[in-house]
């Protein structure tokens, strides 16, 4: 199935479509806000009682089954992001990816670029979750993204209903043991502070760690990559002159995240509407080895690398990105 570009929408439905990508990522910052009120008017019980509710919220088990509130909730917030933009995805080859997952083969699909956000992750969302025509075999996938995400009350709570995971070896393991699917950015933020502008720029040459999993675990590496994310928002990073390459990498490893700042629509935290198409390629076979030689994961790696390539050479075009040079790091 192949999501399409959704026909011109009202302007109420364009108002929805904003309260939707906004409560998907102005979430963290309202939180934020509301905390730094509640420390700042403390010890009065109105913030004694917000301070309570974070905390509470912060520890609050996230784990199946999720309220049916919270995953109507979900559903409205991807299908309206998806409508925002537009975002599309497109399969090169479907029908091989879901006879595997119906048979119970895992699957490891790395989506690129990282960019300032990964936005596109949310067609996967639509997809996995809320089309009545994807079938049950892929309704158990997840996402998996930074830590950093998982530790913010509330936020975690919604980007779990969204189908996400906060990222592990662990849970990555899990997951394609029982047959699943995950999705990982494997750049993620090492990939951000490589970032140029006018450059699509991937961080992939020294990520051994995802493929190695794959290996391990049998899954088959899908690369899928999106057309016009990067040009969701603009950015400045933390860097020379004011401070050395080594500080920023140390700042990000601390933080989970780069450290910069960034901006979109009207200046805000909503991303410019630029439409993403993202491209699914054709799963990479894998054959299963417990401890597979730095040479074999090598190898696969390679594969991923040129498949990641070749999607973005074959498809750049057509999209209206013919001028547009990748560089993978």
């Amino acid at each position: 199935m192949t999501v399409k570009p959704e026909e011109k929408v009202s302007m109420l439905e364009d108002v929805w479509n904003h309260l939707m990508i906004t409560a998907w990522l102005g979430c963290v910052h309202v939180a934020v806000v509301v905390f730094a009120i509640a420390l700042w008017c403390l010890p009065h019980p109105v913030a004694c009682f917000v301070l309570g509710t974070y905390a509470v919220a912060a520890v609050w088990p996230i784990a199946p089954p999720y309220p049916k509130w919270g995953v109507r909730m979900a559903h409205a917030v991807t299908n309206g992001a998806v409508k925002y933009f537009p975002a599309t995805l497109e399969w090169e080859d479907e029908a091989d990816y879901r006879a595997g997952a119906e048979k119970g083969v895992p699957h490891l699909i790395g989506l690129e670029p990282h960019s300032v956000l990964p936005l596109s992750i949310v067609t996967f969302g639509k997809y996995f979750y809320c089309s009545a025509e994807s079938p049950d075999c892929v309704k158990s996938s997840r996402g998996l993204a930074t830590p950093a995400i998982f530790a913010i009350p509330f936020l975690r709570q919604l980007w779990t209903w969204l189908g996400m995971d906060a990222i592990s070896k662990t849970k990555m393991k899990q997951l394609l043991n029982e047959g699943k699917t995950a999705l990982l950015i494997p750049g993620g933020v090492t990939e951000c502070l490589q970032m140029k502008k006018g450059v699509e720029t991937l961080y992939l040459r020294n990520r051994f760690g995802f493929v190695k999993v794959a290996i391990q675990t049998g899954a088959r590496l899908i690369p899928a990559f999106t057309f016009g994310q990067s040009q969701t928002y603009d950015y400045v990073r933390l860097g020379p002159p004011v401070c050395s390459e080594r500080v920023v990498n140390v700042v990000a490893g601390i933080l989970q995240m780069a450290p910069m700042a960034f901006w979109g629509k009207w200046g805000t935290f909503l991303p410019k509407r630029v439409a993403m198409r993202t491209v699914v390629g054709r799963p990479i076979p894998v054959t299963k080895i417990e401890n597979p030689t730095n040479d074999q994961v090598q190898q696969k790696l390679d594969e991923f690398i040129e498949e990641m390539q070749r999607i973005h050479e074959t498809n750049k075009e057509r999209f209206g990105y013919a001028g547009q040079k990748l560089v993978v790091l």
